[in-house]
């Protein structure tokens, strides 16, 4: 167990890393790349933020590549390992996070000037915000978050009075499934077998089939033509997320 949480923690710096330069993700990004392809849309994107020079290039680079090969490493001790860890296990391999982002922090440093520095501080700190500091500061609950998405939906879809309140209902039904779930899962305490996943998956699939079909009697053709486009872009963000976090 001790070594998946030091290959864990090794795979936390590149996951960090990866997410802090690229934080919109293109449509070429979302396409199945491999660890050496993605390295190079990162060094990329780091390029152009940052107006890297040659020599910084190959630095972050090498950094990339360093990281890349000790996320693989922890893929494969993920694969081997079904062992739930224990409290005391999650709270070292909390301490050891952030020392590698602190780590992390010290090397960019030395590769970066002053300016890029804060610059790319600055745009770590954005992302972190969206997706990894929520805690106190940006907690929201599920009927907050209900809201801001029918806001959103609002705004993009063009979405008359009586339409909001549909959708407000359907994204309450969506949310109180959720939390079923998550307490299920929560009682649960074991890690659910593979053919609890595939049934999992299954389910997932039919809800989501039943949310399509809810959606196509509310909306307009061209309203509903839109909302499939922001599904997609949706999925396949959570595809690039989920490949990260692998």
């Amino acid at each position: 167990m001790k070594k998946l949480f030091i290959a864990a923690l090794l795979f936390v710096g590149i996951v960090s890393f990866a997410q802090d330069i690229n934080q919109k993700p293109a449509r070429d990004q979302r396409e199945k790349l491999t660890p050496e392809q993605r390295n190079e849309k990162h060094l990329q994107k780091l390029t152009s933020e940052l107006t890297l020079d040659k020599k910084q290039q190959e630095q972050v680079k090498q950094l990339l590549a360093e990281r890349s090969a000790k996320a693989e490493k922890f893929r494969d001790a993920k694969k081997d390992s079904k062992v739930k860890p224990t409290a005391e296990e999650r709270e070292a391999f909390k301490k050891q996070m952030e020392t590698e982002k602190a780590a992390n922090d010290a090397k960019m440093k030395a590769i970066l000037n002053v300016d890029q520095y804060t610059k790319w501080t600055a745009l770590k700190k954005e992302h972190q915000g969206d997706h990894k500091h929520k805690g106190k500061r940006d907690m929201k609950s599920p009927q907050e978050r209900d809201q801001a998405h029918l806001q959103k939906l609002t705004t993009e879809l063009n979405l008359n009075a009586d339409q909001q309140k549909q959708v407000g209902e359907l994204l309450s039904d969506r949310s109180t499934k959720m939390a079923m779930l998550k307490k299920s899962r929560k009682e649960a305490g074991t890690t659910p077998t593979d053919v609890e996943k595939d049934a999992m998956k299954k389910q997932m699939k039919e809800d989501r089939k039943a949310t399509d079909a809810k959606m196509k009697t509310i909306l307009t053709a061209d309203q509903y033509t839109k909302w499939g486009v922001i599904q997609k872009d949706h999925q396949d963000k959570m595809k690039d997320h989920e490949k990260d976090k692998m």
